[in-house]
């Protein structure tokens, strides 16, 4: 891999998180030996091929198996939703779902790596345990107004060629919609459901991880041989004059006269991905 820098024309990061050892390796002991070596202070991975070789990779973040999930939704996922407190921090201009701009959140790798865990999580009886899911969506209904603002969220699972609702089971194979004119690209006939609080929170993302058993069963597949996207959707609302005090970026400050009502619309994608492993070793078809 390439070292990577983040830069004003660079806006995808990436990191790497290590899950602890599973039942089954702590079960064996000293005959599972870790293949990764961390070096946070340079943020480079090396990954041993043997004794003697290794390779090594270098990311923008590194997270070890006793990192939490706090610390990696703070440092992964809360700049994508709320960048004025980060743009000192990574020294550039970032933009964010709260501010208007849209953003994407990804999980990638094999099976049984810990990427649901991380991203979606719920945690409802142990608020340490929460995934990027619900630590996003707690971030922004605390940073909008319930009067003048709207949060909801969608909830999709795609596999092969069939995308499924998550959030209404009945609807199957969702047609994907690129409008000519504008590239823009809907789902119509998929469910958006608007939500107020934590608890409407839990209770969405329930129905959709159950429907989601309940559709790759019907299927006769897995879950970790699909892909699970949980699309935010933030409407803002507020005017010009009140911009000094809020989250909205002063690059709108100066096109429209004072007390002009101002709407701002923007989406947070948060995808957790099909297991990366190659077919031949997993015997599952294609994803692509």
């Amino acid at each position: 891999m390439v070292p990577f820098k983040i830069t004003d024309s660079c806006r995808v990061r990436v990191a790497v998180r290590l899950r602890p050892k599973n039942a089954e390796e702590l079960a064996h002991g000293d005959d599972f030996d870790s293949c990764v070596e961390l070096q946070p202070e340079c943020k480079r991975l090396k990954l041993k091929k043997n004794n003697w070789s290794c390779e090594s990779y270098k990311f923008d973040e590194l997270f070890s198996e006793n990192a939490s999930q706090k610390r990696v939704y703070e440092v992964v996922a809360k700049p994508v939703v709320e960048a004025r407190k980060y743009k000192i921090y990574f020294g550039i201009t970032l933009q964010s779902v709260l501010e208007g701009y849209n953003g994407t959140v990804m999980a990638y790798g094999q099976t049984g790596t810990g990427k649901t865990y991380t991203v979606g999580h719920l945690g409802k009886d142990d608020p340490s345990g929460r995934g990027i899911m619900v630590r996003a969506l707690e971030h922004i209904l605390s940073s909008v107004s319930s009067e003048t603002d709207r949060v909801a969220i969608s909830y999709l699972q795609l596999y092969l060629e069939s995308v499924q609702d998550l959030l209404a089971l009945d609807k199957t194979n969702i047609p994907i919609v690129e409008d000519p004119k504008t590239g823009e690209v809907s789902l119509p006939g998929a469910a958006i459901v608007e939500i107020k609080d934590l608890e409407h929170v839990f209770q969405i993302l329930q129905i959709g991880e159950a429907n989601r058993h309940a559709a790759n069963t019907k299927m006769n597949t897995e879950s970790s041989r699909s892909h699970a996207i949980l699309t935010i959707h933030l409407q803002r609302s507020s005017r010009i004059k009140e911009e000094n005090n809020s989250a909205f970026s002063n690059d709108v400050q100066g096109i429209f006269p004072d007390d002009v009502p101002l709407v701002l619309k923007s989406k947070l994608l948060i995808v957790d991905l099909a297991g990366s492993e190659r077919i031949d070793k997993s015997g599952k078809a294609s994803l692509y």
